[in-house]
């Protein structure tokens, strides 16, 4: 694989020849790095590369790279720690000066060694001082250096994601170095987090990544009203306590994302992202609520789904999500036992319609949440009220697909287009019926294509 890099990326950049070509000629050390070399070498896709030269060089590989390729630079963090990102291209492009003198000090100072790789263009070399293709092959996660991790405690949730991205494992190396690392993550932008967790959050294999975050206690440390959970004991519904609970449900997502009896399609990237965050922190409102029966023992946690949802909001508030999100998110959490309380034999079609005209256009997730909450609950005589769900599934289906234009709201209103210059007048309702048949549709899926359209539709006049 080493051997025919550049054939690789000849296919992939076509200015890359020239740029090859370029560094060869004036011996100006050029390095690919990163993860692009890291998915090349796995043969995975790619669709960013990563450069690093000396700090003197920057401006020489910038109008350099201008002169083969359209586009311009912009720059991205820090100065400590500025990238310059070649934006106009389909192929994203970052540029940054090496972190030392040489290539060997600045791999030094990465994360894991499978990141740990350069090539270099000018010499058409491999630089490899920590073994990271040796660990690519045998898919373990190794950090260089623990004190790599204290360095930028982010990367004890990098590794998580790192061994669901290469199907892997965590040294034992690596795992005692995440586990002193945890107490410097109060250090870290909750936005940083984000970005980590939604990675973690779309594989396939989700739990798996946060079981090995919780083992450390960096999850517990990220999202504080987890830690709450753990051994707090439940009702006889349930076999596990509150923490482990959360994870089973997690895990049952990962697969009814992929396939479930309900027969509903896997969620799109994003919608799959929401729906793991939702479960894992639907329950983190129990902590607050749990009541014992002094009469008979039993345990209760009235009310604990709007708690959580508060809980969720308020502990996700830093991550940079987005109000649409935080407000599909808490929708979710909040009406996450409505499924398993209804019942669909006696259960009124007034109340069926309202729980589908609450939950808009998420419904199939909240059946999927419900169906996976259910499957992390094995406590006293699961099976009735599995098929329960699986009833009152089939039901609301057929109720929202039967007065589907009922249930879908108009994504846009009339404050919306008053805001976007329209004079008061009939024209607003005409709008607002023109975009709401387009959502009908499927043409129009979200707020920014319904504003689009009634601009169009304000300036073309073809509501008059």
């Amino acid at each position: 694989m080493i051997s025919n890099l550049n054939q690789q990326l000849y296919k992939i950049f076509p200015a890359w020849e020239n740029l090859t070509t370029t560094a060869r000629k004036n011996s100006k050390p050029l390095y690919l790095v990163g993860g692009a070399l890291r998915d090349l070498l796995r043969g995975e896709p790619i669709s960013d590369l990563d450069f690093a030269c000396p700090a003197g060089d920057m401006a020489y590989w910038e109008d350099s790279l201008l002169s083969m390729v359209k586009g311009r630079f912009i720059t991205l963090g820090a100065k400590k720690f500025m990238t310059r990102r070649l934006v106009g291209q389909k192929m994203t492009v970052d540029l940054a000066a090496l972190n030392g003198p040489n290539v060997v000090s600045d791999l030094q100072l990465r994360d894991f060694t499978i990141n740990a790789m350069a090539w270099g263009l000018h010499e058409q070399s491999f630089h490899d001082p920590y073994e990271g293709h040796k660990a690519l092959q045998e898919s373990t996660i190794v950090c260089v250096a623990p004190e790599n991790l204290l360095a930028d405690p982010l990367r004890v949730i990098r590794a998580a994601r790192f061994m669901l991205q290469i199907d892997g494992e965590l040294s034992p190396t690596t795992r005692a170095a995440m586990s002193t690392a945890v107490s410097s993550l109060d250090k870290v932008a909750p936005e940083r987090f984000a970005v980590e967790f939604n990675h973690i959050l779309a594989n396939p294999q989700a739990a798996r990544g946060l079981r090995e975050l919780a083992a450390v206690g960096a999850l517990q440390k990220i999202l504080p009203p987890l830690a709450a959970l753990e051994g707090l004991e439940q009702n006889n519904f349930h076999h596990l306590d509150a923490f482990a609970h959360t994870l089973a449900t997690v895990e049952a997502l990962d697969r009814f994302c992929q396939n479930n009896q309900f027969s509903i399609a896997p969620p799109n990237p994003a919608d799959r992202v929401l729906l793991k965050w939702a479960a894992l922190l639907h329950d983190t409102g129990k902590a607050l609520t749990k009541t014992v029966d002094p009469d008979t023992g039993t345990i209760h946690f009235f009310g604990h789904e709007r708690f959580s949802a508060h809980l969720a909001r308020e502990t996700l508030v830093g991550f940079a999500l987005g109000k649409d999100f935080l407000k599909r998110l808490t929708r979710l959490i909040e009406n996450h036992l409505r499924p398993l309380l209804l019942n669909p034999d006696n259960a009124k079609k007034k109340s069926l319609r309202r729980l589908i005209f609450d939950l808009e256009g998420d419904l199939d997730l909240l059946l999927l949440h419900a169906l996976a909450d259910l499957e992390a609950t094995r406590g006293r005589n699961p099976g009735p009220r599995h098929e329960t769900l699986l009833k009152l599934a089939r039901r609301l289906k057929e109720i929202y697909h039967l007065e589907r234009a009922n249930f879908i709201k108009p994504l846009i209103s009339g404050r919306d287009l008053l805001a976007l210059g329209l004079e008061p007048g009939p024209a607003i309702g005409i709008i607002i019926k023109l975009i709401h048949q387009k959502q009908l549709n499927g043409t129009i899926n979200n707020q920014a294509e319904a504003e689009a359209e009634a601009r169009l539709l304000i300036s073309e006049k073809e509501i008059l």
